[in-house]
């Protein structure tokens, strides 16, 4: 685990954050004691569910979100 100062952060972010790209931690410390972490956020495999949303939410049309926006194009774009 590297350990930086709070004046590398500022000098080095895009060095640093580099490092935490490829899966590595980085201390951060401010006169002298530990202050943040930087690591990578996991990564998780979620399914994007396309659901229809406030008013939208209890239409039946919008069951199916990338069909009813596809008709809608159709219409403003036939020629």
């Amino acid at each position: 685990m590297k350990t930086a100062t709070a004046k590398e952060l500022r000098i080095r972010a895009s060095a640093l954050l580099e490092d935490v790209r490829k899966g590595n931690e980085v201390i951060i410390t401010r006169r002298g004691k530990s202050v943040a972490v930087l690591k990578p956020i996991e990564k998780t495999s979620r399914q994007f569910k396309a659901v229809g949303f406030g008013m939208w939410k209890s239409e039946e049309k919008m069951k199916d979100a990338a069909a009813w926006v596809d008709e809608r194009r159709k219409e403003r774009y036939q020629r």
